[in-house]
C-alpha cells in the first residue's frame, strides 16, 4: 500500500532559507523513506511511523529556534493512482492488533504548538463516523482544544500533537483502504494561542 505525505514548511524570518534546510537536511540521509523535495513541497513515502517521525522531527527542529514556525501536511495511505512502493509495505501487526501511538505517553519534544486537522476516510457510506470517533480520541487524549470550520484544534507539545495525528491516520486507515489526514502545526506564533 502506497502511505506518504506532502509537507511544506514556513518560517516567519528573514533567515527562513538556512532554517528550513537546516530542519530538513537529514531527511535525505534516511534509508527508511524516500524524498523528493521542490521548490513547493517535501514528499515523503514509507512507513507510516518513520513518515511522521520524520515530519514531526523537521518541525520542531525549525520550532526550537524560536522563530514562529508552520508546516502545512497532508498525509495519505492506499490512494488507487499511486503504485505501490516496497517502503510502504506495513510491517506484519503485533499479536492482538496494531500498536497505535498514545498521545498520553507519547514523549515530549520542549515545543509546544497548535494544530488544526481534518481527517477524510475515503469510500465509505459511514465516513462522519469515523471522523468523530477520531475528534473523540483526540478528545480522551487531551489534545482536542475545540472544533472549528472543517477541523479541529489541538493543543499540546509536538509529540502528543504528532502522535494524535498518527492514530488517526491510522484508524482512518483501518475503516478505509483510502485515507488522508490535513494538518497545519503552528509554533511561536506572535499572535498568541487564541489566534494562532
Amino acid at each position: 500500500m502506497f502511505i506518504g505525505c506532502q509537507f511544506s514548511l514556513y518560517a516567519m524570518t528573514n533567515d527562513y532559507v538556512e532554517l528550513i534546510l537546516d530542519a530538513v537536511k537529514g531527511l535525505q540521509a534516511r534509508e527508511d523513506l524516500r524524498v523528493e523535495a521542490d521548490d513547493l513541497s517535501t514528499l515523503i513515502v514509507g512507513p507510516s511511523a518513520a513518515m511522521f517521525e520524520a515530519v514531526r522531527n523537521a518541525f520542531v527542529t525549525a520550532a526550537k529556534s524560536g522563530e514562529h514556525v508552520v508546516a502545512n501536511v497532508t498525509f495519505s495511505r492506499g490512494c488507487p493512482g499511486e503504485p505501490d512502493d516496497p517502503l510502504c509495505t506495513p510491517e506484519e501487526p503485533e499479536a492482538g492488533g496494531a500498536r497505535l501511538p498514545d498521545p498520553r505517553t507519547t514523549s515530549k519534544t520542549g515545543v509546544t504548538a497548535a494544530a488544526q486537522f481534518a481527517v477524510y476516510p475515503l469510500g465509505i457510506s459511514d465516513y462522519m463516523n469515523a471522523i468523530a470517533e477520531e475528534i473523540e480520541r483526540s478528545r480522551e487524549a487531551g489534545t482536542f482544544t475545540g472544533g472549528k470550520h472543517f477541523c479541529s484544534r489541538l493543543d499540546d507539545d509536538c509529540g502528543p500533537i504528532f502522535a494524535t495525528l498518527h492514530a488517526a491516520f491510522e484508524k482512518a486507515g483501518e475503516r478505509a483502504g483510502h485515507a488522508v489526514v490535513t494538518a497545519s502545526v503552528s509554533a511561536n506564533s506572535p499572535s498568541g494561542a487564541d489566534q494562532t
